[in-house]
């Protein structure tokens, strides 16, 4: 009987030492508040951190980077242009999609099957590409097919010829597609 108490006593002890939080662990727990490391958060390297964005600052962390190294706060219009066009090209609705955006506005030229209104898919258009961009961006779209090439030749000729003007020449689209409406 004392043998029996003594290996239940002993398999006891030894479940409880090894359940015990190991005090000499080098590396820090994640998980702890108190452990955090700013570099490690934003170090995007591994495919694993790629499959989510997080960032944290304390005020005095953000006031002492925007000190030495203010940030400009920028977006790639090619690539929200391109996320608002496969979008809208992944419904079946749609057949042709041309997006352009600017500081400012995305223009959204389309040409849609004979399955949907104007309407419909103008709105469609229209909130998918308010979901993707900042909330102070003016919107445009139009089922006028004539303007997917206008919005085309915008593109190539500010690509080519960096000086120029853009304003007037999307203005001018805009323009039309309010026309359409």
């Amino acid at each position: 009987m004392k043998k029996g108490l003594g290996i239940i006593l002993l398999s006891l002890v030894i479940t409880l030492i090894g359940c015990a939080p190991d005090q000499n662990n080098s590396e820090p727990d994640p998980l702890d508040p108190n452990n955090r490391n700013p570099e490690m958060e934003t170090n995007t390297n591994s495919s694993q951190r790629d499959q989510l964005g997080f960032v944290r600052y304390t005020q005095d962390e953000f006031n002492q980077n925007n000190a030495v190294e203010p940030k400009e706060i920028r977006i790639d219009r090619n690539e929200i242009a391109d996320m608002i066009t496969r979008i809208l090209l992944q419904n079946p609705d749609f057949k042709e999609v041309a997006t352009l955006v600017t500081d400012e506005e995305a223009l959204i030229a389309f040409e849609a099957s004979d399955n949907v209104s104007k309407e419909t898919a103008i709105d469609n258009a229209e909130r998918t590409a308010m979901s993707i961009l900042p909330g102070y961006y003016t919107i445009h779209a139009s089922n006028n097919r004539s303007l997917i090439q206008n919005i085309e030749t915008l593109h190539y000729s500010v690509t080519e010829n960096q000086d120029v003007d853009i304003n007037p020449l999307v203005q001018e689209i805009v323009d039309t597609m309010r026309k359409d409406d």
